[in-house]
């Protein structure tokens, strides 16, 4: 065996220190792309030098594998560094090794509240995210189908994202991680998660529960990063539930079945029925061809160009629709109401906002805490009942085109009503407080009626509100 040298101790002390900072700049900024072959070959024959110079005992460390990634380079080039800086007496003690291991930001953490904190976890704080990172295997695999099957995924936990493509196959991928600067638990848990990948005929199937009970990973959920990416073939229906994260799918034809209780739902270019639901997020829909259910206990709803019926639910947030045709439902207990561009009637309902309205009617709209403002983009004498408005804290404008033949019966309390359309009032005096009669003869029935504001109806000249 050789003595070890000084000089060449130092060298090789430093082309470790080296190394490991390209590994953590490669971690860090996605740079040097294929380079771990490289670093490993340079590392591996460090360490077999320092053999060879009796620097190290033997089997204390041992040689990387040649798929190591840049972490693992990172970490075996600082432990084998550590051990060469009492032998070479170098500056680098111990306060400058981990500044150089951690950054400056782990000493500024490391003499905050020191006296207080367990040293532990003070290194926790302060290590560098991609170290404290857990990550399994990713679980991929592709079924053979035929198209018109189902999708099924019933998970406890991680986002779901479907993309359709002109194949006939299924294609997973499951991607599971964990951090743990916070949590040292959640390496753990995510061990725990069990995905279950089946096929029957033209569906296929992922399970994927937590083994043991629920309160454990529920702590620490938000530890944990889970995804779900998966290509269908394009003419396939969609059964999805999860929990804690955010469902999207898109470029489908087929029925879409879709549940969360704490993320968001987002769907786009999707030809079938749409049943979404979930407990704390915002519902986007853009691009659909079929009748619509939404409901959310806590957030947005908005649809955008589409076809089909829709019945759109949320107890705290707003409602959006914009260039719907089908007879639309919103309700919301706490936010405003709009739709502009639809048709094909409107029901709106709101407990705590106000209410703008553009069809080609009927519409009926009710709000109790807020105003109303409506455009019926054409006359039809189709319907019994072109407009039923209420609202019981603000005014109502409403807009109508000037050949309407409609009965108007109109009515303030706290207010009063002005129109710019010609109306006949039959029998008995002109009351400031309210407007009973017809327009150019009657026909389907304008009902309004307000309390804290006015009414005001206004006539559409050339498709355009008179209004400024």
């Amino acid at each position: 065996m050789e003595q070890p040298r000084p000089n060449e101790l130092k060298a090789l002390f430093h082309m470790l220190e080296h190394t490991a900072k390209i590994a953590e700049d490669a971690v860090l900024t996605g740079t040097f792309s294929g380079g771990e072959k490289r670093c490993v070959s340079q590392f591996n024959n460090v360490l077999k030098r320092l053999s060879d110079m009796n620097a190290v005992p033997d089997g204390l460390f041992d040689e990387l594998h040649a798929e190591a990634s840049f972490s693992q380079i990172g970490i075996a080039c600082h432990q084998l560094a550590a051990y060469l800086n009492d032998e070479l007496d170098t500056t680098a003690d111990f306060k400058g090794w981990f500044t150089s291991f951690f950054g400056s930001r782990f000493m500024e953490n490391l003499t905050e509240e020191v006296a207080d904190k367990p040293f532990g976890d003070l290194i926790r704080k302060a290590v560098p995210e991609f170290l404290t990172e857990s990550t399994l295997e990713d679980i991929t695999e592709v079924f053979p189908v035929a198209s018109g099957g189902r999708l099924i995924v019933n998970a406890d936990f991680g986002a779901i994202d479907v993309q359709s493509a002109e194949s006939d196959t299924v294609s997973v991928r499951v991607q599971r991680a964990a951090q743990l600067k916070a949590d040292r638990r959640a390496s753990e848990i995510l061990k725990n998660f069990d995905v279950q990948l089946t096929r029957e005929a033209s569906d296929v199937k992922i399970e994927a529960k937590f083994k043991g009970p629920q309160r454990q990973w529920q702590k620490s959920k938000g530890r944990l990063d889970i995804r779900f990416d998966i290509v269908v073939p394009r003419h396939y229906s969609l059964d999805l539930k999860t929990s804690g994260e955010d469902i999207s799918a898109a470029d489908i034809t087929g029925d879409v079945n879709a549940k969360t209780s704490g993320g968001g739902l987002r769907f786009q270019n999707i030809t079938g029925r749409i049943d979404g639901k979930t407990s704390g997020g915002n519902i986007d829909i853009k691009a659909f061809n079929g009748d619509t259910i939404l409901k959310t206990s806590g957030g947005n709803i908005t649809l955008e160009t589409g076809t089909g019926d829709v019945k759109a639910k949320t107890s705290g947030g707003n409602l959006q629709f914009t260039d719907v045709t089908g007879a639309v439902n919103g309700q919301t207990s706490g936010g405003s109401i709009t739709m502009r561009g639809s048709s094909g009637g409107a029901e709106m309902k709101t407990a705590g906002g106000s209410i703008e309205v553009e069809n080609d009617g009927p519409i009926l709209a009710k709000t109790t805490g807020g105003s109303i403002r409506c455009q019926l983009q054409k006359a039809s004498t189709s319907q019994n009942l072109l407009l039923d408005l209420e609202t019981m804290g603000g005014g109502i404008n409403v807009s109508v085109v000037p050949d309407i033949a409609a009965t108007v019966e109109a009515k303030v309390l706290g207010g009063a009503v002005t129109t710019e359309l010609p109306v006949t009032v039959e029998g008995g005096p002109v009351r400031p407080d309210q407007l009973q009669g017809t327009i150019n003869g009657g026909g389907p029935l304008l009902k309004l009626f307000s309390v804290g504001g006015n009414i005001i109806l206004r006539k559409i000249e050339d498709g355009n509100d008179t209004e400024a």
